[in-house]
């Protein structure tokens, strides 16, 4: 009888036991966002609602308290370059995301250089924490709490925390990684039309438009003719001698994408003249050749 009791324990140990799962009443989260080659993460645990009303100026977040907006460690946001949030600097780094909440007027925002705290924990105020106002506003019940980037554009977007009836953004601003502007005298050497050849991918020519180069608000700029509808005029983004990507522009004039490395312009000069030039997609595929009109 011993010996298959024992046995039988053996037959037990040797099955895995099931997974455990873990319920937590604040599940751990991420949400991050790249804008022009920098990535902002937020890493937060998620409390919910659960009927407590209000979630404001009662037990679960009073008035005047120093809260991290999640639960369990401390919010953190972290950066992989500089930024700016709420019109402050933010450097590279990862921090500790705090706000203080008050019933009028606007909370402040504290960004603590110290990232690994307990949310029961806040940090003593200092000289090393970037701290600036922001508004709570009211805005659609959100039953758990949740970060996101609801606008998105190529100079910045829009970090928001939505809790309850509790909406606070914050605008984030991004160093540009392109410059889009030129000089007028650098800008000179490839002003004006080119016959435009279009090939398939055996390098036959398919059909030949027009490119025109000009300048305009200290930026190079092309238009086909006719017009591409989805390109339009745009910008002429130099980032090597002759070399260039296109730049899409918005409704508002702004620059919302650049097409890198998905099609390249290269300009071939004569005298110091731009006098052909290449277009090439990011699979080194020669698209289209071009020559000087005029």
């Amino acid at each position: 009888m011993l010996r298959r009791l024992t046995l039988a324990a053996c037959i037990a140990l040797a099955i895995p036991a099931p997974a455990r799962a873990q319920i937590r009443a604040s599940e751990p989260a991420s949400v991050s966002q790249t804008i022009d080659g920098t990535k902002l993460t937020v890493t937060y645990s998620r409390p919910r609602v659960r009927g407590r009303d209000p979630i404001f100026g009662s037990r679960a977040v009073r008035w005047g308290e120093t809260w991290t907006p999640g639960a369990n460690w401390a919010t953190t946001l972290d950066v992989s370059r500089a930024i700016t949030l709420g019109g402050r600097p933010v450097p590279k780094g990862t921090y500790s995301v705090w706000m203080v909440v008050r019933q009028g007027g606007d909370w402040t925002m504290v960004l603590e250089p110290k990232a690994r705290l307990f949310h029961m924990d806040p940090p003593d105020s200092s000289a090393k924490q970037i701290r600036f106002p922001v508004r709570a506003e009211t805005g659609p019940f959100t039953e758990v709490l949740t970060w996101s980037f609801p606008d998105v554009r190529s100079t910045g977007g829009t970090l928001a925390l939505q809790w309850a009836t509790t909406r606070v953004a914050m605008e984030i601003g991004v160093e540009p990684s392109l410059v889009t502007t030129l000089p007028e005298t650098e800008a000179a050497p490839y002003l004006g039309r080119y016959a435009y050849t279009e090939m398939d991918t055996l390098g036959r020519p398919t059909r030949t438009i027009e490119l025109v180069v000009l300048y305009e608000n200290g930026t190079l700029k092309g238009e086909f003719v006719p017009e591409d509808g989805y390109m339009k005029r745009f910008a002429l983004i130099r980032t090597g001698p002759d070399f260039f990507f296109p730049g899409i522009y918005d409704r508002d004039g702004k620059i919302y994408e650049v097409i890198r490395p998905d099609m390249s312009i290269e300009f071939t000069r004569a005298n110091g003249k731009a006098e052909t030039l290449e277009v090439r997609y990011d699979t080194d595929y020669l698209a289209a050749r071009g020559k000087r009109k005029q």
